[in-house]
């Protein structure tokens, strides 16, 4: 295995095994949470059932493993910010735009974002085979989202999912700086789904008002279950960006999306099409090409 040198780390260069697998996990709860989330009506309000649980959890989580490094607080920070600013732009956007648009455009841009400003602000460029795996991949997410006159119609639908996979991007790279410095990576993840799940909060309580609490009282039991798997993916996703790069990280994660049209076949019976077919095997391939790619 190969490994780099820098001031967040030592780090692999290349994908193992058992990192791919716990990214590819990590996608697979990604998805299933955010089938909970789609299919629940009110975004604010679906969001918060499912952030409440992560904010619970990350109170427990701290008071076991204890505070991360006071480095890390301030990337903590920017993360939550950016992931606020994702969560009111991914709920404006699903609710003026198309699901089946808006959600594979926002998460295949994302990868691109990473490794961009991953290159530019931290100095992991990547080489031949891993910059085509994660274009291949974003390539096969694209493909779930694009109709022949779908982008002629929909330019802002586009820069509205674009400016969510930018979102995603720059939080991800408060992350992998921040979990590196953590020296505490349960820690790290703990506090920063707290402080992202505040601002939402008080969102809801001005925009909801009672009606914030009446659905916590009849839905909790799944906001549990989506809480769960929201600050597992997302603990498994921080602890992989210790590992290797964090572009690949980022690109392995968003395979979520064809975990979610998976979902979206066998439980809300879409139809499966020859598109998502393609496209699955489009993004296996791109998988491979990241998993064997060194620097």
């Amino acid at each position: 295995m190969n490994y780099v040198d820098g001031s967040e780390g030592t780090f692999a260069l290349t994908v193992e095994p058992f990192v791919l697998g716990l990214v590819l996990l990590a996608a697979l709860m990604h998805a299933a949470w955010n089938t909970i989330l789609k299919t629940g009506g009110d975004g604010l309000l679906m969001f918060v059932l499912i952030k409440v649980p992560t904010m619970v959890i990350a109170v427990l989580v701290v008071a076991v493993v204890g505070l991360p490094s006071m480095a890390s607080i301030p990337y903590a920070i920017g993360s939550a910010a950016g992931f606020t600013v994702y969560c009111f732009l991914l709920i404006w956007a699903y609710r003026v735009g198309d699901l089946n648009f808006i959600y594979p455009v926002a998460r295949g841009s994302a990868p691109l974002g990473v490794a961009l400003l991953s290159g530019l602000l931290l100095g992991e460029y990547l080489s031949g085979p891993g910059l085509g795996g994660i274009l291949i991949i974003s390539a096969g997410i694209a493909v779930l989202a694009y109709h022949p006159q779908t982008l002629a119609r929909h330019i802002p639908d586009l820069l509205r999912a674009v400016s969510v996979g930018l979102c995603i991007a720059i939080y991800t790279l408060f992350d992998g700086v921040g979990a590196r410095l953590s020296e505490n990576v349960l820690g790290y993840t703990a506090i920063t789904n707290f402080f992202a799940g505040i601002p939402l909060m008080i969102a809801a309580l001005f925009m909801r008002g009672r009606e914030l609490a009446d659905f916590l009282r009849c839905e909790w039991k799944i906001g549990i279950l989506g809480g769960v798997m929201m600050f597992s993916a997302y603990a498994i996703v921080i602890y992989a960006m210790t590992l290797t790069q964090l572009t690949h990280v980022a690109a392995l994660r968003e395979t979520s999306v064809i975990f979610a049209a998976v979902i979206g076949t066998l439980i809300l019976k879409e139809p499966l099409g020859v598109k998502r077919i393609f496209a699955a095997t489009v993004v296996a391939g791109g998988i491979i090409l990241v998993a064997l790619s060194g620097s």
